[in-house]
C-alpha cells in the first residue's frame, strides 16, 4: 500500500461529501418509541470548500458526522465521501477528524502521540518524522517536552487539530475546532482553515460560534430535529434590515438640524448614528441636506442581519415569510 501523506486522490471528480435520503432511526428498547435522529437528509459538498453544519444540541449533527465517517450505518438512504462508501479503508485514509472534547492520553508527549495517531492512519514512519514538526508549527504548538496532562485546554485543542492533519487529508471533519482557544488562537485557526481550503482541502465544520462560520464557510446547512431546514451560502441567510450607520466628519448643531428635518430626532454616538429612512428617496434627501450644511460624509453602511440572528429565527420558527 502506498504511503499516506502523498495526497493521492480518491475518486477524483466526485463530491467530497454526498448523501441521498439519509435516515437514521434508533430503537431504544422494548416498549420505547423509536428515535429518528436523521430524516431524509440530502446534501452535496463539493471539493475545496469549507462547509458549516449548524443546529442545536440534539439536532442530529453528531449522528450525521458519524454516518459520514462510517461509524454508524444509516437506516435508509446512502452516503458517499470522496466518492467512496464511508467505511472504505481507502477513503478513511484520506480523512482527518477532530472530535468535540477529544480525550487525549495524558501520560504521552506531543511527538509520540502524533507518531501513534499517524501510524493508526497508515502514515509510514519517514513521512511521520517529516510531518510532525510541520503540523506542530502549523497549529502553533510549542511544548513538545511537556506531558499532555500539563497542557492547557487550548493547547490540547491545538494538539487534537495537529493529529487531524497528520495524514495530509483531502477531507477534514472538525467538531468545534476553536473550543477553548483565546481570540488570537481562534483567528489563527480561522486563517489555517482558509489556507487549507486554498490548498484544495475540503473542511466539514461543526461549530456553535456562528460568527466564525459566517467568516470562513462557503456553504452551510441548518439541521432541526434531524431534518435539513435551510442550506446555502451564509451571505444568502443575511439580509438588509433597512437600517444604515451614518458616520460624518463632525456633528454640529447645523448637522442635527439638517438630519432632524428629514428623519426626526436621531441618537448620535459620537460622529455616528443609526438611521432608518422610509425609502431611497428619503435617504437621498438626507444626503443632500447634509451636503448643503456642508459636512463630509465619511461612510454610509447598510446594516445586515447576522447568521446567528437568522439561525435563531429558523430554529424558533420566527423567520419572516416572503
Amino acid at each position: 500500500m502506498a504511503a499516506v501523506g502523498t495526497n493521492t486522490p480518491v475518486a477524483a471528480g466526485a463530491p467530497a461529501v454526498e448523501t441521498a435520503g439519509l435516515w437514521k432511526t434508533y430503537r431504544p428498547g422494548l416498549g420505547q418509541a423509536p428515535v429518528r435522529a436523521l430524516r431524509d437528509v440530502t446534501i452535496r459538498v463539493e471539493r475545496g470548500v469549507i462547509f458549516g453544519l449548524l443546529g442545536q444540541n440534539g439536532a442530529g449533527k453528531t449522528t450525521l458526522v458519524k454516518a459520514l465517517l462510517g461509524l454508524t450505518r444509516p437506516t435508509a438512504g446512502a452516503a458517499r465521501v470522496l466518492g467512496c462508501d464511508p467505511a472504505d479503508p481507502v477513503a478513511r485514509r484520506r480523512i482527518g477528524y477532530l472530535p468535540e472534547a477529544m480525550r487525549l492520553p495524558e501520560f504521552m508527549k506531543a511527538e509520540p502521540f502524533l507518531h501513534y495517531m499517524g501510524a493508526l492512519n497508515g502514515v509510514d514512519r519517514a513521512t511521520r518524522k517529516r510531518r510532525i514538526p510541520e503540523v506542530l508549527e502549523r497549529v502553533d504548538l510549542q511544548a513538545p517536552r511537556k506531558q499532555i496532562k500539563e497542557y492547557s485546554k487550548g493547547m490540547q485543542q491545538r494538539l487534537g487539530l495537529a493529529q487531524a492533519l497528520m495524514n495530509d487529508p483531502d477531507l477534514l471533519f472538525l467538531d468545534e475546532p476553536t473550543e477553548g482557544l483565546d481570540p488570537l488562537a481562534r483567528k489563527q485557526v480561522r486563517d489555517l482553515l482558509l489556507e487549507l481550503r486554498a490548498a484544495g482541502k475540503t473542511i466539514f465544520l461543526n461549530a456553535h460560534v456562528l460568527s466564525e462560520v459566517e467568516q470562513v464557510c462557503d456553504q452551510c446547512l441548518i439541521l432541526k430535529q434531524g431534518q435539513v431546514v435551510r442550506s446555502g451560502k451564509p451571505s444568502e441567510f443575511t439580509r438588509k434590515t433597512g437600517e444604515y450607520i451614518l458616520t460624518l466628519a463632525q456633528v454640529t448643531d447645523a448637522v442635527h438640524s439638517a438630519a432632524q428635518s428629514v428623519l426626526g430626532p436621531l441618537r448620535w454616538e459620537g460622529p455616528s448614528a443609526h438611521i432608518k429612512p422610509r425609502d431611497r428617496a428619503q435617504l437621498n434627501e438626507l444626503i443632500d441636506r447634509l451636503r448643503a450644511v456642508p459636512v463630509e460624509i465619511e461612510s454610509l453602511e447598510p446594516v445586515k442581519s447576522t447568521l446567528e440572528e437568522f439561525f435563531i429565527e429558523v430554529i424558533t420558527g420566527k423567520e419572516p415569510r416572503e
